[in-house]
């Protein structure tokens, strides 16, 4: 009785893990730094695939299934840059972890993007987005990560605001609010990330031009470029001075 016990329960979990990589195929929906993503995924085998559409902005995900864990790549197509992921998949939620710089703190860090199993919607519906239609000028010095410091000194106070701006050469851009830290003898402060907010961007001769998608392109800044530094001046006459990170 032991030993055919034994057999029926090493066949059901046999069964159970062979089962366990058609799981992870299918639809989900979450969020990356707070910009709304989809993951449409399937396995062959213990191998797993799956194609991010981050509003508009596409990355490849490729791996391999142990169980409910996965391990493998995340790639981004525009720039073939790569960074090493882990992911875990509890009932309908979908968790990838990866170590990688943070565009909102410029700083390398690990971050968890949680999605959960959904219905993939039709064809036209999905592809109804005007944030989904990249600009049509891109100047590629601009593509990439950049980000301002604004420092303020006193009574033995010293604070620093960082502001990221990341442009992504299909013409998606991501601005952050801004991130205070900081203190004194007495006291410190730190804001945290703040929000993200998204739209298009494009240039057109030395201008920089921004649509948030809810209004019409707007003259954003006139912009100049030497290597990892970019001046951009507003029309009232200010300048900021961007790195690139």
């Amino acid at each position: 009785m032991k030993y055919f016990l034994t057999l029926s329960l090493l066949w059901l979990s046999i069964s159970a893990n062979t089962q366990i990589p058609s799981t992870w195929d299918g639809f989900f929906t979450g969020t990356i730094l707070g910009i709304d993503a989809s993951i449409t995924s399937k396995t062959n085998g213990t191998q797993w695939t799956g194609s991010v559409d981050a509003s508009g902005y596409p990355l490849q995900l490729k791996g391999t299934v142990t169980g409910m864990q996965c391990t493998g790549t995340m790639t981004d197509p525009s720039t073939q840059e790569s960074s090493p992921f882990k992911a875990n998949l509890l009932g309908m939620q979908l968790t990838i972890t990866i170590n990688d710089i943070n565009p909102l703190t410029g700083k390398e860090e690990e971050m968890q993007f949680v999605f959960n199993r959904g219905t993939a919607p039709p064809t036209s519906l999905a592809n109804d987005n005007n944030l989904n239609k990249p600009a049509n000028n891109i100047d590629q010095s601009i593509v990439g990560l950049w980000r301002r410091t604004e420092t303020y000194v006193s009574s033995g106070y010293s604070f620093a605001t960082d502001y990221f701006m990341q442009f992504n050469g299909n013409g998606v851009v991501l601005v952050s609010d801004g991130r205070t830290a900081g203190g004194g003898p007495t006291s410190s402060i730190d804001s945290g990330t703040g929000d993200v907010h998204q739209g298009t961007w494009k240039t057109e001769g030395n201008r920089l031009w921004m649509n948030d998608g809810a209004s019409s392109w707007v003259n954003y800044a006139r912009y100049y470029v030497e290597g990892n530094s970019m001046m951009l001046t507003f029309n009232n006459g200010k300048n900021e001075v961007w790195e690139k990170q």
